[in-house]
């Protein structure tokens, strides 16, 4: 009897124990706002709208947990879900418009001294290293840079992936990952490696990543990995090839951020070209203004043609959690931009107009 009760109690301990060693964690982003539009359609006309979310975070709930197992190493979680804030609409759908539970994020991965892997639908290298120096993270505000108008369009995540990171050694930090194509008898197909090499020491982050997304385009939505379209615009079978480099350095009050990114889908023959500098500067310690500056030369059959997008946000914190902002920006748009911007499909459109001014008031909330 005593040897039961002992086998009982040390295995509710353990029960315990183990419950201790294992956290989850439910978190957020609501960021909704209202915007003024000029060019809003073909006649020119002005719109007040609240599009598909604020300026400055995609709204976004999730689930994350880890698990201590010991010697180090360590099992976790995380399982994000996209939405729009003003229509509870589901966002980062499949190409064929089928609604995804988790579109942001669905991994699970173990870590250990010797560094992490994680399976499942993750952000691409190039993505998470273009968005770490960007000054709003490839929110709503920058939906513009061109390497997003191919293969990693919706937010630059892929499913079926796998991914190692290094342990920070001497500020350096190496990532590797692959996308399964799903295929049988064809690994190439809808596959997709990628490398980047990130340091960071103090108020300095430099990085870089280059990936290549294989057939993109020539087949309908319900059959295609990865959308038929380059911004909207139906394109031939084509591999996407992507390249980023950038920094980020702190002094002060001030961050300063920039980047450069190349992206060429051949044979469909888009090649851009993306240039970004921001500057994020606390005026106070609840009050930031934020100046970003994008350019993005579009190369497509013979021609060329520029975007170009700013203007200021001011952000007012009116706690950790909570924030409200306003801002102004104005894109123009030059030959091939003005072209691609103008044709029926394109889910960029400027209905003919090279330029388009936008003003918005926003609130972000955190949970």
């Amino acid at each position: 009897m005593k040897k039961s009760c002992l086998a009982i109690l040390t295995a509710a301990c353990g029960i315990g124990s183990a419950h201790a060693q294992s956290s989850v964690t439910l978190y957020g982003i609501i960021d909704a706002a209202v915007r003024f539009d000029t060019h809003a359609n073909s006649k020119g006309d002005h719109l007040f709208t609240m599009g598909s979310g604020g300026e400055l975070s995609g709204s976004r709930w999730g689930l994350q947990g880890t698990e201590d197992l010991g010697g180090g190493m360590k099992a976790f979680f995380q399982l994000e879900a996209g939405f729009t804030p003003n229509t509870g609409v589901s966002q980062q759908s499949t190409p064929n418009g089928t609604a995804r539970l988790f579109g942001r994020t669905a991994m699970v991965g173990l870590s250990s001294p010797y560094g992490t892997v994680t399976l499942g639908r993750q952000y691409t290298l190039v993505h998470e290293m273009g968005y770490t120096h960007d000054i709003y993270a490839f929110s709503n505000y920058t939906g513009t840079t061109g390497f997003q108008g191919a293969g990693l369009t919706g937010g630059g995540r892929l499913d079926n992936t796998v991914r190692y990171t290094s342990p920070n050694l001497y500020g350096f930090t190496l990532r590797g990952a692959y996308t399964f194509g799903q295929v049988a008898g064809n690994v190439h197909q809808n596959s997709s490696p990628a490398v980047s090499l990130t340091y960071d020491r103090g108020p300095l982050s430099v990085g870089a990543a280059y990936q290549i997304i294989n057939n993109i385009g020539g087949l309908t939505p319900a059959t295609t990995a990865y959308g038929s379209t380059y911004f909207g615009i139906t394109i031939p079978d084509s591999a996407q090839k992507v390249f980023t480099i950038g920094a980020t350095y702190a002094i002060g009050n001030a961050k300063i951020y920039g980047s450069y990114i190349y992206s060429h889908v051949y044979p469909a023959d888009y090649r851009n070209d993306s240039f970004s500098v921001a500057l994020g500067y606390y005026i106070t310690p609840a009050l930031v203004l934020d100046l970003p500056l994008y350019v993005d030369f579009v190369h497509h059959g013979g021609s060329s043609g520029t975007r170009i997008t700013g203007g200021p946000t001011i952000d007012y914190l009116l706690s950790k959690r909570t924030d409200v902002y306003a801002g102004i920006d104005y894109n123009h748009l030059t030959g091939a931009w003005t072209t691609l911007a103008a044709l029926p499909n394109s889910n960029q459109p400027f209905y003919g107009s090279n330029s388009v001014f936008e003003a918005t008031i926003g609130i972000r909330h955190r949970f």
